[in-house]
């Protein structure tokens, strides 16, 4: 089931991390492991007090044999929920969970739990340019994130297409995915979702230029019953070699509790690479609601591996 407000990403989880992990340690001919562990101090949350601890804790397995059109993923995600006398509170659970099978060099079909198309920002802390995301106090945006269901997609030349399906209490969750890449060092993707939940329509473009990345974005979501949200975000990201900065301006509305709110959020995250495997940054974020102005501040350690 499709879930309102759960973290989502840009791409489907499972060509992004297989690509990632087969990369990392390899564990035998044909299994690999990568994963993170992401460490922070949280002010952003609305109402509520700073947190520090261990925000995530990811591990991935791959198995892609290489004479095979069939390849697995499983990610495990133990996620801090704060820090509790003696220790970390700690949910688990599982991300992407899929089996695939490549039927050509462009056509792929997927089963399992499956990342959403949705958006321009990632899932995981790795894929993003700053700590928070864009929706209102700095939670997810989009409508979707891991959801049990099969896909099939396929990629030729400078176009690719997506489509999954699902099931919500009965009733068909689908996505449509459409991308572009024929402008070198751009992407263009477009992704329409209709859940019993929700109805979603999301475009967002990339482009990088030598040092610079530059990204914008369109989303629109109509939960069932409730009227239509709309966002837009502009992003602006400067390699200084191992150092980074990030500004971003998200203009739109989100719901709180069902309540429509008109907010603008302005962020600036300067970042550094302190090896190839330990990753901060810091976060500076102010956000204008009709109840005035709040600042937050947030600083992320990332080791991956």
């Amino acid at each position: 089931m499709k879930i309102k407000k759960t973290i989502t990403g840009s791409l489907a989880a499972f060509a992004v991390f297989a690509s990632q992990a087969s990369a990392e340690i390899v564990l035998t001919e044909d299994l690999s492991l990568s994963g993170y562990v992401d460490i922070c101090f949280d002010s952003l949350q609305d109402g509520a007090e700073a947190d520090l601890g261990v925000q995530e804790i990811e591990l991935a397995l791959a198995f892609t044999p290489a004479d095979s059109p069939w390849s697995a993923v499983a990610e495990l995600s133990l996620d801090g929920a704060g820090v509790s006398a003696g220790g970390e509170a700690i949910d688990l659970a599982t991300e992407t969970v899929t089996v695939t099978y490549a039927a050509s060099d462009a056509l792929s079909f997927t089963v399992g739990n499956i990342l959403s198309y949705q958006g321009f920002e990632a899932f995981d802390a790795t894929g993003l340019y700053q700590y928070s995301y864009s929706g209102l106090g700095g939670n997810p945006l989009y409508s979707a994130g891991y959801a049990f269901g099969a896909s099939a997609d396929y990629a030729v030349g400078d176009y690719a297409v997506g489509f999954w399906v699902g099931d919500n209490s009965g009733a068909a969750s689908t996505e449509y995915l459409f991308a572009y890449t024929g402008i070198e060092n751009a992407t263009v993707k477009v992704i329409y979702a209709d859940d019993p939940g929700y109805e979603s329509f999301n475009v967002w473009a990339s482009y990088d230029y030598g040092d610079y990345t530059f990204a914008a974005e369109y989303y629109t979501d109509e939960p069932t019953g409730l009227e239509e949200s709309e966002t837009f975000m502009v992003l602006a990201y400067k390699s200084f070699g191992d150092a980074g900065l990030t500004i971003r301006y998200v203009d739109g509305n989100d719901y709180s509790e069902n309540v429509l709110v008109d907010y603008e959020r302005l962020t600036f995250s300067p970042s550094y690479s302190l090896s190839d495997n330990v990753f901060v940054l810091a976060e500076f974020t102010f956000e204008d609601t009709a109840e005035g102005t709040s600042e937050a501040f947030a600083a992320e350690m990332i080791y991956s591996f």
